[in-house]
Protein backbone atom coordinates (compact mmCIF):
# COMPACT_ATOMS: atom_id res chain seq x y z
CA UNK A 1 0.00 0.00 0.00
CA UNK A 2 0.93 3.24 -0.40
CA UNK A 3 3.25 5.74 2.38
CA UNK A 4 6.50 7.07 2.27
CA UNK A 5 9.18 5.06 0.29
CA UNK A 6 11.73 5.06 2.97
CA UNK A 7 9.29 3.32 5.99
CA UNK A 8 8.28 -0.62 5.59
CA UNK A 9 7.53 -2.90 8.11
CA UNK A 10 9.27 -6.53 8.57
CA UNK A 11 7.76 -9.52 10.12
CA UNK A 12 10.82 -10.89 12.59
CA UNK A 13 9.57 -14.46 12.89
CA UNK A 14 10.25 -17.01 15.38
CA UNK A 15 9.50 -20.82 16.26
CA UNK A 16 9.80 -22.86 19.45
CA UNK A 17 8.56 -26.13 20.15
CA UNK A 18 8.90 -27.12 23.88
CA UNK A 19 9.27 -30.95 25.20
CA UNK A 20 8.80 -33.38 28.16
CA UNK A 21 11.18 -35.94 28.58
CA UNK A 22 11.94 -35.71 25.15
CA UNK A 23 8.17 -35.80 23.38
CA UNK A 24 6.73 -32.31 22.28
CA UNK A 25 4.16 -30.77 24.30
CA UNK A 26 3.82 -27.30 23.13
CA UNK A 27 4.38 -25.46 19.52
CA UNK A 28 4.57 -21.92 19.26
CA UNK A 29 5.00 -19.47 16.44
CA UNK A 30 5.94 -15.96 16.79
CA UNK A 31 5.82 -12.77 14.29
CA UNK A 32 6.37 -9.62 15.27
CA UNK A 33 6.63 -6.10 12.87
CA UNK A 34 9.63 -4.20 13.32
CA UNK A 35 9.47 -0.61 11.58
CA UNK A 36 12.26 0.02 9.23
CA UNK A 37 12.97 3.56 8.08
CA UNK A 38 10.58 5.12 10.55
CA UNK A 39 13.14 7.06 12.80
CA UNK A 40 12.57 7.53 16.93
CA UNK A 41 8.48 6.81 15.83
CA UNK A 42 9.22 3.17 14.44
CA UNK A 43 11.72 2.41 17.54
CA UNK A 44 9.14 2.85 19.86
CA UNK A 45 6.20 1.30 17.89
CA UNK A 46 8.81 -1.74 17.50
CA UNK A 47 9.46 -1.75 21.16
CA UNK A 48 6.18 -1.75 21.72
CA UNK A 49 5.58 -5.34 19.02
CA UNK A 50 8.90 -6.63 21.02
CA UNK A 51 7.46 -6.61 24.77
CA UNK A 52 4.10 -7.69 23.44
CA UNK A 53 5.74 -10.85 21.56
CA UNK A 54 7.63 -11.35 25.23
CA UNK A 55 4.34 -11.29 26.85
CA UNK A 56 3.19 -14.54 24.88
CA UNK A 57 6.34 -15.93 25.09
CA UNK A 58 6.51 -16.06 28.81
CA UNK A 59 2.66 -17.11 29.15
CA UNK A 60 3.48 -19.78 26.36
CA UNK A 61 6.90 -21.42 28.12
CA UNK A 62 5.68 -20.98 31.70
CA UNK A 63 1.74 -21.61 32.66
CA UNK A 64 0.31 -22.60 29.37
CA UNK A 65 3.83 -24.99 28.97
CA UNK A 66 2.72 -26.94 32.56
CA UNK A 67 -1.07 -27.11 31.77
CA UNK A 68 0.04 -28.69 28.49
CA UNK A 69 2.47 -31.26 30.72
CA UNK A 70 -0.36 -32.08 33.05
CA UNK A 71 -2.77 -32.81 29.77
CA UNK A 72 -0.36 -35.34 28.33
CA UNK A 73 0.14 -37.12 31.58
CA UNK A 74 -3.56 -36.92 31.77
CA UNK A 75 -3.23 -38.93 28.19
CA UNK A 76 -0.67 -41.07 29.59
CA UNK A 77 -2.92 -42.35 32.84
CA UNK A 78 -5.85 -43.22 30.62
CA UNK A 79 -4.17 -44.56 27.81
CA UNK A 80 -5.22 -42.05 25.28
CA UNK A 81 -3.15 -40.52 22.83
CA UNK A 82 -1.93 -37.15 22.95
CA UNK A 83 -2.04 -33.86 20.35
CA UNK A 84 0.81 -31.55 21.38
CA UNK A 85 -0.70 -28.09 21.88
CA UNK A 86 0.03 -24.81 19.79
CA UNK A 87 0.14 -21.13 19.34
CA UNK A 88 0.40 -18.70 16.95
CA UNK A 89 0.79 -14.64 17.37
CA UNK A 90 1.31 -12.92 13.66
CA UNK A 91 0.00 -9.83 11.80
CA UNK A 92 -0.11 -8.08 8.71
CA UNK A 93 -0.24 -4.44 7.52
CA UNK A 94 -3.56 -2.99 7.07
CA UNK A 95 -2.51 0.46 5.87
CA UNK A 96 0.80 2.52 5.32
CA UNK A 97 -0.55 6.04 4.38
CA UNK A 98 0.46 9.44 4.90
CA UNK A 99 2.35 9.06 8.16
CA UNK A 100 -0.36 6.34 9.86
CA UNK A 101 0.25 2.79 10.16
CA UNK A 102 -2.43 0.49 10.57
CA UNK A 103 -1.74 -3.00 11.76
CA UNK A 104 -3.75 -6.02 11.38
CA UNK A 105 -3.13 -8.64 14.28
CA UNK A 106 -4.01 -12.27 15.52
CA UNK A 107 -3.74 -14.99 18.09
CA UNK A 108 -4.04 -19.12 18.34
CA UNK A 109 -4.13 -21.35 20.48
CA UNK A 110 -5.39 -25.32 20.35
CA UNK A 111 -4.92 -27.10 23.20
CA UNK A 112 -4.35 -30.67 22.02
CA UNK A 113 -7.40 -31.96 20.49
CA UNK A 114 -9.78 -28.82 20.99
CA UNK A 115 -11.33 -25.96 19.37
CA UNK A 116 -8.92 -22.94 18.30
CA UNK A 117 -9.46 -19.94 20.35
CA UNK A 118 -8.53 -16.88 18.65
CA UNK A 119 -8.22 -13.37 18.98
CA UNK A 120 -8.68 -10.77 16.12
CA UNK A 121 -7.57 -6.94 16.98
CA UNK A 122 -6.51 -3.83 15.20
CA UNK A 123 -3.78 -0.77 16.19
CA UNK A 124 -3.14 2.45 14.61
CA UNK A 125 0.23 4.42 14.96
CA UNK A 126 1.55 7.67 14.13
CA UNK A 127 4.42 6.79 13.03
CA UNK A 128 6.49 10.56 13.40
CA UNK A 129 5.25 10.58 17.38
CA UNK A 130 5.11 6.36 17.51
CA UNK A 131 2.18 7.22 19.34
CA UNK A 132 -1.28 5.71 19.23
CA UNK A 133 -3.80 6.71 17.21
CA UNK A 134 -7.42 5.61 18.53
CA UNK A 135 -10.57 6.16 15.82
CA UNK A 136 -12.26 8.82 17.76
CA UNK A 137 -8.92 11.03 16.97
CA UNK A 138 -9.02 10.25 13.42
CA UNK A 139 -12.72 11.28 13.06
CA UNK A 140 -12.58 14.37 15.88
CA UNK A 141 -13.99 16.62 13.08
CA UNK A 142 -17.34 14.65 12.33
CA UNK A 143 -20.49 14.79 14.78
CA UNK A 144 -22.07 11.43 15.50
CA UNK A 145 -19.44 9.30 13.56
CA UNK A 146 -20.18 6.76 16.27
CA UNK A 147 -23.36 7.01 15.69
CA UNK A 148 -22.64 6.42 12.08
CA UNK A 149 -20.63 3.10 12.31
CA UNK A 150 -23.09 1.66 14.49
CA UNK A 151 -25.59 2.32 12.12
CA UNK A 152 -23.87 0.30 9.79
CA UNK A 153 -22.27 -2.13 11.68
CA UNK A 154 -25.80 -3.24 12.71
CA UNK A 155 -27.19 -3.40 9.04
CA UNK A 156 -24.17 -5.04 8.17
CA UNK A 157 -25.11 -8.03 10.72
CA UNK A 158 -28.67 -8.36 10.15
CA UNK A 159 -28.26 -8.88 6.66
CA UNK A 160 -25.60 -11.53 6.78
CA UNK A 161 -27.80 -12.82 9.87
CA UNK A 162 -30.73 -12.77 7.81
CA UNK A 163 -28.71 -14.48 4.96
CA UNK A 164 -27.14 -17.32 6.84
CA UNK A 165 -23.82 -16.02 5.86
CA UNK A 166 -22.67 -15.44 9.72
CA UNK A 167 -24.74 -17.12 12.63
CA UNK A 168 -24.98 -14.16 15.11
CA UNK A 169 -26.69 -14.64 17.88
CA UNK A 170 -30.50 -13.15 17.87
CA UNK A 171 -29.24 -10.06 20.92
CA UNK A 172 -25.32 -10.13 18.66
CA UNK A 173 -25.63 -5.98 18.43
CA UNK A 174 -26.28 -6.04 22.80
CA UNK A 175 -23.24 -8.57 22.82
CA UNK A 176 -20.97 -6.36 20.52
CA UNK A 177 -21.72 -3.28 22.36
CA UNK A 178 -20.42 -4.70 25.60
CA UNK A 179 -17.34 -5.56 23.45
CA UNK A 180 -16.52 -2.08 22.73
CA UNK A 181 -14.71 -3.10 19.03
CA UNK A 182 -14.21 0.47 17.95
CA UNK A 183 -11.19 0.21 20.61
CA UNK A 184 -9.01 -2.05 19.08
CA UNK A 185 -9.64 -1.49 15.17
CA UNK A 186 -7.46 -1.25 12.14
CA UNK A 187 -8.04 1.20 8.57
CA UNK A 188 -7.54 0.10 5.42
CA UNK A 189 -8.02 1.37 2.22
CA UNK A 190 -11.56 -0.19 2.32
CA UNK A 191 -12.54 1.69 5.45
CA UNK A 192 -12.80 0.78 9.01
CA UNK A 193 -12.44 -2.80 10.03
CA UNK A 194 -14.06 -4.02 12.59
CA UNK A 195 -13.69 -7.43 14.15
CA UNK A 196 -15.72 -8.94 17.58
CA UNK A 197 -14.74 -11.19 20.00
CA UNK A 198 -14.54 -14.96 19.35
CA UNK A 199 -18.03 -16.18 21.42
CA UNK A 200 -18.93 -12.55 21.97
CA UNK A 201 -21.99 -12.60 20.13
CA UNK A 202 -21.65 -15.67 17.65
CA UNK A 203 -20.82 -19.31 18.42
CA UNK A 204 -17.01 -20.50 18.98
CA UNK A 205 -16.72 -21.54 14.86
CA UNK A 206 -17.77 -18.52 13.89
CA UNK A 207 -14.31 -17.36 14.73
CA UNK A 208 -13.88 -13.54 15.30
CA UNK A 209 -16.89 -11.81 12.77
CA UNK A 210 -15.24 -9.51 10.84
CA UNK A 211 -17.24 -5.82 9.51
CA UNK A 212 -16.08 -3.62 6.79
CA UNK A 213 -17.77 -0.25 7.56
CA UNK A 214 -16.89 2.86 5.16
CA UNK A 215 -14.92 6.05 6.96
CA UNK A 216 -16.64 8.67 5.83
CA UNK A 217 -19.99 8.98 5.77
CA UNK A 218 -22.11 10.16 2.63
CA UNK A 219 -21.99 13.73 1.69
CA UNK A 220 -25.22 15.99 1.18
CA UNK A 221 -25.43 17.95 -1.55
Amino acid sequence: MGGRGEIQVVWRREERTLCLEGEPVLAYAISRPEVEGGGLGGRWISRYYARLAAAWRRRWEREVYWLACLDMARCRQEARPFTPWQGALYGEVALLRDGLLSLRLFGEERRGGGKTNRVRWGDMWRLREGAPCSLSALLKGEKGWRRRLWSALRAQGEARRQEGECLLDRDWLRKARAARPFQACCLTEQGVEVALPQCAAAPAAEGCPVFLLPLEGERKG
